[in-house]
């Protein structure tokens, strides 16, 4: 009897052990592929209004676990990226949107929206803050706006950065899983059970390393799956309706022979690899396209109705994140893609409110010089946002600081 509970004593003793040295080696070897993820988490805290914010007088160099990027990514008393505080009277210029504003890719001074700092207009100079935190949708943002009215005096322009994650989302992202931010709200906005179920796991994966290594294997395991049912549905459907198709895109690859004769030239824009590109000659009929979710057009209004009780200028600012747009905007075409700008458009314009649209400033950018390390080269599309990722590079922000404040002189 003795040795039954000795042995059962061990037993409880021994996954608490191991569980506390997990821990332990996973913060002392603080593993690269983890270690990205890690940094993330702690840049964040729990708000119990708007879910997640940024942890204020927060300081990490952050490394993409992909090496995509890597930067100083710092934050200020209240949480907003940067090191400088709102400086009492000066008139104040606000970004405000998702992980684009914040500036995942580039360190603090790197973002277009440090380098909106000290812009000009109407014999004013700004002080430029951001208020950008990734993963939010348009309530989201509606919400941090409120909360940091509260906090920052002297705000005049608010630039709101319209996304297209905000309220669209493709169809083979939709089926595995993936909502866009407002859909997602939606559904959790009125849900005491799940608010409360995410302050726990947030709060304990963000005090315990493995505790959010299991989370994330987890979801990946989630999206994994998710894709390959995907993938096999699709294939499924390719080879019952064209089996031809199917083998030839499955099983022949084709193999581009370059001549001994042929150099590199300079080509803009450049041809967009992996990415089967459809270009059309005309826009899209904004009468074709769906309404604004409810969700999307209620934060939008309670934004318009802050901005009236607050006496600041609410800009809307439709800047171009989906490198297909632009590829077909190069070319003088139009790319499906952009629908959501055009939705976003029309239900503002519907309000009075006139948005900024930023998509012909990317006319500028083939064949700007720039340097990267230590070579002169001439610029791409490919070569303003991070591949695979969509965020902007270095250059990527210098261009839409520059496009932005250009677009400004001309908004009336």
């Amino acid at each position: 009897m003795i040795q039954n509970w000795k042995r059962w004593g061990a037993i409880v003793l021994f996954f608490p052990l191991a569980l506390l040295s997990l821990e332990l080696i996973l913060r002392i070897s603080n593993p690269p592929a983890l270690r990205y993820y890690r940094d993330v988490k702690l840049l964040h805290a729990y708000h119990p209004e708007y879910g997640v914010t940024l942890e204020p007088n927060e300081s990490r160099f952050v490394r993409h676990y992909a090496d995509l990027w890597q930067g100083q990514f710092t934050t200020n008393s209240l949480g907003l990226r940067g090191i400088e505080e709102p400086i009492p009277q000066k008139p104040k210029l606000v970004c405000l949107g998702d992980s684009l504003v914040m500036g995942f890719g580039v360190s603090d001074e790197d973002t277009f929206c440090s380098r909106l700092g000290g812009l000009e207009e109407n014999g004013l100079s700004y002080q430029s803050l951001n208020l950008g935190v990734d993963a939010y949708g348009s309530l989201g943002s509606y919400k941090r706006l409120k909360d940091m009215s509260t906090k920052i005096d002297n705000i005049k322009t608010v630039l709101f950065f319209i996304s297209p994650n905000d309220f669209t989302m493709p169809e083979e992202l939709r089926a595995q899983g993936i909502l866009p931010d407002d859909e997602n709200d939606a559904l959790h906005e009125n849900d005491p059970v799940w608010k409360k179920n995410f302050r726990i796991q947030f709060e304990l994966t963000r005090i315990s390393y493995l505790l959010q290594a299991l989370k994330l294997a987890y979801e990946q395991t989630k999206v994994k799956f998710a894709q390959t049912k995907y993938l096999i549905a699709a294939d499924t459907n390719l080879l019952s309706s064209s089996p031809l198709v199917y083998l030839r895109e499955t099983f022949i690859l084709p193999v581009k022979q370059k001549k001994c004769e042929e150099k590199d030239e300079f080509i803009c824009p450049t041809p967009l690899q992996n990415l089967n590109v459809i270009c059309s000659d005309s826009p899209v009929d904004p009468n074709s396209l769906e309404p604004l979710p409810e969700t999307t057009t209620r934060a939008y209004d309670l934004m318009i109705e802050l901005s009236k009780e607050k006496g600041y200028r609410l800009v809307p600012v439709i800047l171009p994140m989906q490198i297909e747009e632009v590829y077909c905007r190069q070319l003088g075409k139009f790319n499906a893609l952009g629908g959501y700008a055009i939705r976003a458009k029309k239900y503002l314009d519907s309000k009075g409110i006139k948005t900024l649209d930023i998509l012909p400033y990317t006319d500028k950018m083939c064949g700007r010089e720039f340097t990267l390390h230590g070579q002169t080269k001439k610029a791409g599309i490919q070569d303003y946002y991070i591949p695979g990722d969509g965020h902007l590079t270095k250059l990527g922000n210098l261009w839409a600081a520059e496009s932005i404040a250009d677009a400004l002189k001309d908004y009336k």
